[in-house]
């Protein structure tokens, strides 16, 4: 069943990711997939817990590759930190329809708070992770990692939804701000950590 499940999710995604959550319907991820509609109400017997499946794809990609870069740490945080924001930004370059969706009214009523609170302290875990790893080094001048990682996902997040609230009021994305969004984040990365790398190890 995970086979079939994991099919129909990458397809749904596809589709999701190119025309939104809302403008996407279950007959046409059926008949992308080549199956009957009942056949996909086996599965997913509603669009929503398809969304939160599609969701939690998306979300566990993203650690997957957080976690890998920050293993690649060797007394380099920013450039370990700039790393994980193109990262997650290239992520933003390919599913931005969705990025800018995920507020909207009507996907309100589908229970997507769980997952995205859960996305949201495996967000801060690994940031607590990467500073704990250049405190140890001897890199990073901080008292508190877990409440710092708290802060800068915080701030993090904030620049990001800055330059795409316009997009996420109107539902028309404008790919343009994403190459802002991540300068902006790369901008507020140095300013918070500049002052805190300790230098001539």
């Amino acid at each position: 069943m995970e086979n079939r499940k994991d099919q129909i999710v990458e397809t749904a995604l596809k589709r999701f990711s190119h025309f939104g959550f809302h403008k996407t319907t279950m007959n046409e991820i059926a008949d992308d997939l080549r199956i009957t509609k009942a056949n996909l109400y086996y599965y997913y017997p509603d669009k929503s817990s398809l969304i939160l499946d599609v969701l939690n794809f998306i979300i566990d990609g993203i650690h997957q590759e957080e976690l890998e870069i920050i293993k690649k740490y060797n007394n380099n945080l920013i450039d370990i930190i700039i790393e994980i924001l193109t990262m997650k930004n290239s992520f933003m370059r390919k599913y931005y329809v969705l990025h800018i969706t995920e507020n909207m009214d009507w996907l309100k009523g589908i229970d997507i708070k769980c997952t995205m609170e859960e996305h949201y302290e495996r967000d801060m875990l690994c940031v607590e992770v990467l500073f704990k790893k250049a405190i140890e080094a001897g890199e990073l001048s901080m008292d508190d990692p877990k409440e710092a990682a708290q802060a800068f996902t915080e701030i993090i997040k904030g620049v990001s939804l800055l330059h795409t609230l316009s997009d996420v009021i109107t539902g028309i994305p404008n790919e343009e701000n994403i190459a802002i969004i991540l300068a902006s984040q790369i901008r507020a990365a140095r300013l918070i950590f500049e002052g805190r790398i300790i230098r001539n190890k």
